[in-house]
């Protein structure tokens, strides 16, 4: 099966099967077409970024020639984690990026996603436009003569990014605690930068899978799977914290100094914890509707609002900015700030965030793990043909009278107890479903019980 994406999170997939050098460059000349209409610019500059996977290095050539062929310049950023490309991009002042790397996907797979003028992922309505551009297959081509040319990024870059990234955090207080962390890089781009980030804020690093070799050790996707080798090592280094990053350093989970792997889930929730203890009430949080309830109860303890939306991080940074929302992110471990300038979302803001937490309230990150509600997830995935998908769902609907509903993102029911939600696959002909209880025995039940539901309604 030919797995293949294209939507506002940019274009992705299998390498040579699916994703493949032509749609690449017709991509990137979609994307330098957009650019040149909308900024009315015959030869925009556009920042180019790629994490360490073996196929970046063939779509970056050809994504480059797309660009130069349009009569785009390029900005060469190298191999660099997405936060500090979002954050480039802005500070640069350049005109737009394209961003190469798979973040959490499998090792097969790699990704090009486009970046505006602001550093940011395209808005929903912004890739709307491009598509159309790129299904047209009708670009914008420079003459022999107004090809554009190529330059490095300034390494200052990097350097300004960690500064960035320290102003919203108490960095003295950091640096006082000299924290000793155990950090995963699952062999992506993370590795390029941190030693400067743990140097500056006077962290005590062991680092793990920092080869740049694109084999990645294990699934870069950041969830409790994952994180076994960090767990392996953090008694005998008497760590007090885990960082397990995605290859592009956009999501993180957490291993804490007792050794518990945590749920991806709860990253953000302890982002907020942080976030929300210094403002006063009716601040906002942003984020999709399938997001742990434990996120809802740390915002209402802070008298916050929680604003909920599609899912996907485009969506969710669209949210944040729509509704002055302080900081956005989801269930994936990813979480983005509104006072960055890294546009996007970023597993080394979490991470400072965090340690931020465990210095001001001078405790453990396995108490505050401790302090956070707890509920147990159950994720699965439920074959659906593509043409049964929407009859499934509107039939679905009925079957839970007693629950409070939303259709806001697929169909979500909440009851006292837990919730469900089920939504279309946008990649394979199945339904998604993530369903939240208060006990791991319960959440398995119902699964069982509304999954044969599910089934019986898919197969009518």
């Amino acid at each position: 099966m030919r797995f293949l994406r294209l939507g506002a999170a940019g274009l992705r997939g299998e390498v040579g099967t699916a994703l493949t050098h032509q749609l690449a460059i017709r991509y990137a000349s979609a994307l330098a077409t957009w650019t040149a209409v909308t900024l009315k610019k015959n030869a925009p500059v556009i920042g180019v970024a790629t994490d360490t996977r073996t196929s970046s290095g063939m779509l970056k050539s050809a994504v480059i020639s797309g660009l130069l062929a349009c009569g785009c310049s390029i900005v060469d950023f190298g191999i660099t984690p997405s936060p500090v490309c979002h954050f480039g991009v802005k500070k640069l002042k350049l005109d737009g990026g394209v961003l190469i790397g798979a973040g959490h996907h499998p090792a097969g797979w790699n990704a090009l996603v486009g970046l505006s003028s602001s550093g940011a992922c395209l808005t929903a309505s912004e890739a709307q436009e491009m598509l159309e551009i790129y299904h047209g297959n009708v670009f914008h081509t420079a003459a022999w003569n107004e090809c554009g040319t190529i330059r490095q990024a300034p390494e200052t870059v990097a350097f300004d990014y960690v500064d960035d990234l320290f102003s919203s955090v108490d960095i003295d207080l950091i640096r006082s605690r000299n924290f000793r962390i155990v950090t995963d890089f699952c062999n992506g781009s993370g590795s390029v930068i941190f030693n400067r980030i743990a140097r500056k804020a006077n962290l005590d690093a062991v680092v793990i899978n920092d080869s740049l070799s694109g084999e990645l050790p294990h699934d870069p996707e950041p969830r409790p799977r994952s994180s076994a080798q960090v767990k392996a090592i953090m008694k005998p280094l008497k760590a007090d914290a885990g960082f397990v990053f995605s290859s592009d350093v956009g999501r993180v989970a957490l291993v804490t100094d007792t050794c518990e792997t945590l749920s991806e889930e709860y990253t953000f929730p302890l982002v907020a914890e942080n976030i929300l203890s210094g403002t006063g009430p009716g601040k906002v949080i942003a984020t999709n509707t399938c997001s742990t309830r434990t996120l809802d109860q740390v915002v209402a303890r802070h008298c916050g609002k929680v604003c909920k939306g599609m899912t996907g991080e485009t969506y969710t940074i669209d949210l944040m900015n729509e509704k002055n929302a302080v900081l956005c992110g989801d269930g994936s471990g990813g979480t983005a700030l509104s006072a960055s300038s890294s546009a996007g979302f970023d597993g080394f803001g979490s991470m400072m965030q965090i340690l931020e937490l465990m210095a001001r309230r001078e405790t453990s990150l396995s108490a505050l793990a401790s302090m956070l509600p707890r509920y147990h997830i159950v994720k699965r995935t439920i074959p659906c043909r593509s043409v049964h998908v929407y009859a499934a769902t509107n039939k679905l609907i009925k079957l839970f009278p007693d629950a409070e509903f939303s259709n806001l993102d697929g169909l979500r029911f909440d009851w006292e107890d837990g919730w469900v939600h089920i939504r279309p696959s946008r990649t394979e002909p199945s339904l998604r479903m993530i369903l939240e209880w208060k006990t791991r025995a319960a959440a398995e039940e119902k699964a069982m019980n509304i999954i044969s539901m599910v089934e019986r309604v898919v197969g009518e």
